[in-house]
C-alpha cells in the first residue's frame, strides 16, 4: 500500500518539474537576453574610463578659470541650431575632467527604440576654454543600446515593454523558488547536491544536470536579489507596496516643493546654482544639473559623493530663474521607502559595496543567462532518451 503522504509528495514533485519546465522554455529567451544585457552593463562606467579617455580627460591650463556654465550651454546648444535645449549637465568636481551636456528627445508614440528615442546626443566641452572635443551620438552608444534593451527588450518606455519585461521577472521569481523546491535533496542526495562528484565516465548529460542544479542554489539569493530590485524599478504598484510596507503600512505623500518669489535674479542661474553647490558640499565628485521636460519644475541637481555608488548623493532642487534653493535632502533624511527607492539601483547593479559586489552581480548575471541554456539541454536530452525507450518498446512488441 502507497503511503499518501509520500504520493502528494510525489505529485506535488511532479507538479513543480512541470511547471519550472514550461516555463523556462516559454521564457527561456527573455531571460537570456534580461541577464546577459545585465551582466554587460555592470562594468560600462570602468569599461568607459578606458574607451571614453579621448572626451573624459582634458589637460588642464595652468591659472585658467573655468568658462560659465552658461556659456558651455551656449556653445553645445548653437551645435544644434539652438533646435534642442539641454537635459542633463554633468560637472565633475575634477581640474582634469571635460563637462559632458546631454541632449535627448523622445517620441511617446514610438513603439519601438529607434523611434522611440528621436534624438539623443552628448557634447563634451573643455571647460576651459568652450572647445568641443566630442558630439556623440548617445542614442547609438554601445552601452546605451545595451541598457535599452535590458530594461524594454529594445522597446520605448511604453505599457507593452513593462508588461513583458515585469511578466519575466515574475516568471522568473517563481521557477528560482520551483527551483530550489526541486533542488532541496534528500539524506542520499546531499552529498551530490552542493558539489560535482563527477567520474571519468559521467556523461555530460549528468554534468550538465549537475550544474543546472547546482549553480541555481548558489546563486539563489543573488538572482532574488537582482530580480526583486529589477521589479521594483519596472512595477509602480510593486514599487509602491514595498514603500508601503517599509514605511509600517503608511502611505507617505510627498510634499509639494514652494513656490518661489525672489526679485534677485542672477545673470547666469546655472553658474550660481553650480558655485552655491560646490561651495557648500565640496566634497562632491561631480554634479549634475537635469531640466525636467516639463517647464514648471525646477533644476533638479544632485550632488555625488562617491564617483560610484549612485544612493550617496545629495538630492536639491533650485529655482530656474533666481537660483533660489527650494530644497535639499541627504539619505539619511529620507523615510524608508524612499532609502530602499535611492538603494535599489546600488543593489541592481552590484555597485552598493563597490568593486568586490559589482564582481558578483556580473558572475550572477552571466550564470542566470547560462540557466535556460543548461535547462533546454536537459529538456533536449529527456526527451531524446523518451523517444529512444519508445521507440525500444515498440521493437519489443
Amino acid at each position: 500500500m502507497i503511503d499518501e503522504g509520500f504520493l502528494i509528495l510525489y505529485m506535488l514533485k511532479k507538479t513543480l518539474k512541470y511547471l519550472h519546465l514550461w516555463l523556462g522554455l516559454l521564457s527561456g529567451i527573455l531571460i537570456f537576453i534580461i541577464a546577459i544585457t545585465g551582466c554587460i552593463y555592470v562594468f560600462s562606467e570602468e569599461i568607459k574610463e578606458f574607451t571614453h579617455r579621448d572626451r573624459n580627460v582634458i589637460v588642464a591650463p595652468l591659472n585658467t578659470k573655468k568658462l560659465p556654465l552658461s556659456d558651455l550651454v551656449n556653445i553645445a546648444e548653437n551645435i544644434f541650431e539652438k533646435k534642442y535645449t539641454f537635459q542633463n549637465i554633468i560637472i565633475p568636481n575634477f581640474p582634469n575632467s571635460s563637462v559632458s551636456i546631454i541632449f535627448e528627445e523622445i517620441d511617446e508614440e514610438g513603439f519601438w527604440y529607434p523611434d522611440y528615442m528621436v534624438f539623443n546626443k552628448t557634447v563634451y566641452l573643455n571647460p576651459y576654454t568652450g572647445g568641443i572635443i566630442k558630439v556623440e551620438n548617445t542614442k547609438w552608444e554601445f552601452f546605451n543600446v545595451i541598457f535599452w534593451i535590458h530594461i524594454t527588450l529594445f522597446m520605448g518606455y511604453n505599457s507593452t515593454s513593462s508588461i513583458i519585461i515585469i511578466s519575466t521577472i515574475c516568471v522568473f521569481l517563481v521557477m528560482l523558488i520551483s527551483g530550489i523546491l526541486l533542488w532541496w535533496p534528500n539524506k542520499k542526495q546531499r552529498k551530490q547536491s552542493f558539489g560535482f562528484k563527477w567520474k571519468k565516465t559521467t556523461r555530460w548529460k549528468r554534468k550538465n544536470y549537475d550544474v543546472h542544479r547546482i549553480v541555481g542554489f548558489y546563486i539563489f539569493l543573488f538572482s532574488l536579489l537582482i530580480a526583486l530590485t529589477g521589479l521594483f524599478w519596472i512595477s509602480d504598484s510593486f514599487n509602491k507596496s514595498v514603500k508601503w510596507i517599509a514605511n509600517g503600512g503608511e502611505h507617505i505623500i510627498e510634499k509639494e516643493l514652494p513656490i518661489i518669489k525672489s526679485i534677485n535674479k542672477p545673470e547666469d542661474p546655472l553658474e550660481t546654482i553650480y558655485k552655491k553647490v560646490i561651495k557648500d558640499i565640496p566634497q562632491s565628485k561631480y554634479i549634475l544639473i537635469r531640466k525636467h521636460p516639463n517647464e514648471t519644475v525646477p533644476y533638479i541637481v544632485r550632488s555625488y559623493l562617491n564617483e560610484t555608488i549612485n544612493y550617496k548623493r545629495v538630492e536639491m532642487y533650485f529655482d530656474k530663474s533666481s537660483a533660489t534653493l527650494i530644497s535639499k535632502e541627504f539619505f539619511e533624511n529620507k523615510n524608508n521607502g524612499e532609502k530602499i527607492q535611492a538603494l535599489n539601483y546600488d543593489l541592481h547593479v552590484g555597485s552598493i559595496g563597490g568593486f568586490p559586489t559589482k564582481i558578483i552581480a556580473f558572475f550572477v548575471s552571466l550564470l542566470i543567462a547560462s540557466l535556460p541554456i543548461s535547462g533546454t539541454l536537459i529538456w533536449l536530452g529527456k526527451k531524446k532518451v523518451t523517444k529512444k525507450n519508445l521507440n525500444k518498446l515498440l521493437v519489443k512488441n
